[in-house]
C-alpha cells in the first residue's frame, strides 16, 4: 500500500523512464512466476498465503486485535516456507530467467550429432525399447550428473541402445549427453509436479519434469508402446514419428519451440494415451 501511496507524490516529469522500468520489470517478474506456477500445487500455496496477509490487513481495520496478533506473528514465518515448499518451482523460475535470449550470448554453443541419436531412438521405439536421452543445451545438469554413472564416451547408436537393453543395469534411468559426448548414464531426473499428468508413467514425468527446470530436450521411448515423445521447455509433444524426429530436434535446438508440422502436437492428460 505504501507503494501505491507514493505514487502520488513521485515527481513524475523527472522519473518516468525509470518508474516505467520499474513497472515492466515487476510486471514481467509476476507473469514469469505465474506462468510458472499456474499448473503445479504451488499456487494453492501462494493462494494461501495471500489468503492469510489479506486477512491480516482486514483484522487490523477492523479493529480485530487476536486475530491481528495471530496473523502478524505468522506472517514472517510464511516468507521462510514459501522458500521451502516451493524449491521446485523456484528452481524453475531460474530456469525460466536464464533462457532469455539475451543470456544465451554467454553460454557455448551446445553442438551434437544427431544421426546416431536418431537411429538409436528408432531401433528402441521399433523394439519398444524403454528410454530416456536428455540432450543438454544451456543450462548445465552437472548437479544431476554427479549423482549418476559417469560415462564420458562418444556418441553412438551402439551404445545408447546397449544401455537401455532391458537386461543392462544402467537401462532404468536417463542418458546425459552433452557436447556430443555421453556424461552419464543411470541418471535420475527431477519428477514434474504437474496436477496435469498425474496418469502418465515414471519416465514420461521425470522427462517433463527436468524439462520445466532446464532447456534440455528429452527423448522418451515407451516400453509398452514404443512411441517417442519429446518434451521441451515444460510441454510434451506426443507422438513424434520416427522419420520427423530428426527435423523436431533440429528446431528446438535451434530455437525454435513450436514444431512446424501440424501433426504434431501437445500432449494433455486427457487426450495423451502415453504409459510406460
Amino acid at each position: 500500500m505504501d507503494f501505491f501511496r507514493g505514487l502520488y507524490i513521485i515527481p513524475w516529469s523527472k522519473n518516468y523512464i525509470s518508474i516505467t522500468l520499474d513497472v515492466l520489470i515487476v510486471a514481467f517478474l509476476i507473469y514469469k512466476t505465474y506462468t510458472t506456477l499456474r499448473r503445479t500445487r504451488g499456487i494453492q500455496l501462494l493462494l494461501g498465503v495471500g489468503i492469510i496477509w489479506i486477512s491480516g490487513s482486514f483484522a487490523e481495520y477492523l479493529g480485530f486485535e487476536l486475530l491481528e496478533w495471530i496473523l502478524t506473528n505468522i506472517r514472517p514465518a510464511l516468507v521462510f516456507a514459501i522458500i521451502v515448499l516451493l524449491q521446485p518451482e523456484l528452481r524453475r523460475l531460474t530456469g525460466d530467467l536464464a533462457r532469455i535470449r539475451l543470456l544465451r550470448l554467454f553460454f557455448l554453443k551446445p553442438s551434437f550429432d544427431l544421426d546416431p541419436i536418431v537411429e538409436a531412438v528408432r531401433a528402441m521405439s521399433q523394439e519398444k525399447i524403454g528410454s530416456i536421452i536428455v540432450l543438454v543445451k544451456d543450462i548445465s545438469l552437472k548437479d544431476i550428473s554427479e549423482n549418476a554413472v559417469p560415462m564420458d564416451s562418444l556418441v553412438t547408436s551402439e551404445i545408447l541402445q546397449t544401455i537401455f537393453f532391458k537386461n543392462s543395469p544402467l537401462h532404468d534411468g536417463a542418458v546425459i549427453i552433452e557436447q556430443n559426448r555421453i556424461v552419464c548414464a543411470a541418471s535420475y531426473l527431477p519428477m514434474s509436479s504437474s496436477v496435469e499428468i498425474s496418469t502418465l508413467g515414471a519416465r514420461h514425468r521425470s522427462a517433463l519434469g527436468l524439462s520445466e527446470e532446464t532447456d534440455s530436450i528429452i527423448i522418451v521411448t515407451s516400453e509398452e508402446t514404443g512411441d517417442i515423445t519429446i518434451c521441451y521447455e515444460g510441454e510434451m509433444i506426443h507422438p513424434v514419428k520416427p522419420l520427423e524426429l530428426k527435423a523436431l530436434v533440429s528446431g528446438l535446438m535451434s530455437g525454435n519451440k513450436r514444431p512446424k508440422d501440424e501433426s504434431l502436437r501437445k500432449s494433455k492428460e486427457k487426450d495423451s494415451g502415453v504409459i510406460i
